[in-house]
């Protein structure tokens, strides 16, 4: 799994890697793509434009889950724990309800009623989950499975960093023959500037 590079003035987002089949969390694109103030993105690959969103804000960034072209399924979790002092989590849209912490991204079809869509976050360690209900139609995964967000650390000074650290065994794929195959995932520290 990758993370894209993704700079707001004050807060650098350093880069997932994660073995078995490019995985990738990608930095949703935003306003200031120069190197002045707002966002900015470095060592990046450009998202298709039909993928490109602009979510993220100078102190908002949206992070996108991405699943390899091979690969096909109906749900994913992700546990990420966040220390530091540079970034805090977030709601990825303001006008979402308390709380909320994950969106759905574009590869699953939620359907009606309550949707299999639903983060934890306990202290600093966010649960993520969404699902499409059953297995019976996997879809493609080489698109946006499911989004989270960081702000800007209230009072974070130039230097303070945070580490995102994935729990390796509770980072999951929801294949459609039903197994759940863990996803290993390695991360590189988040820096105020």
């Amino acid at each position: 799994m990758n993370l894209r590079h993704a700079y707001l003035p004050a807060l650098i987002l350093g880069t997932l890697l994660a073995c078995g089949g490019g995985w990738q969390l990608l930095a949703t694109s935003g306003p200031g793509h120069g190197h002045g103030p707002g966002l900015h993105r470095s060592h990046h690959r450009r998202l298709p434009a039909q993928e490109e969103r602009r979510l993220s804000t100078p102190t908002h960034l949206v992070l996108e889950v991405w699943g390899p072209a091979t690969t096909a399924g109906s749900g994913l979790t992700v546990t990420f724990a966040l220390g530091g002092t540079a970034a805090t989590w977030r709601n990825v849209k303001a006008s979402d309800a308390a709380s909320t912490y994950v969106a759905n991204g574009t590869a699953f079809n939620l359907g009606s009623g309550a949707p299999i869509l639903k983060a934890k976050l306990t202290g600093t360690t966010l649960v993520a989950t969404v699902a499409e209900k059953g297995t019976a139609s996997p879809k493609a995964i080489n698109q946006a499975l499911l989004q989270v967000a960081l702000d800007l650390q209230a009072g974070a000074t130039v230097g303070a960093s945070s580490t995102l650290t994935p729990d390796p065994a509770k980072c999951q794929i929801l294949l459609g023959d039903g197994s759940m195959p863990a996803i290993a995932v390695t991360a590189s520290p988040i820096t105020a500037q």
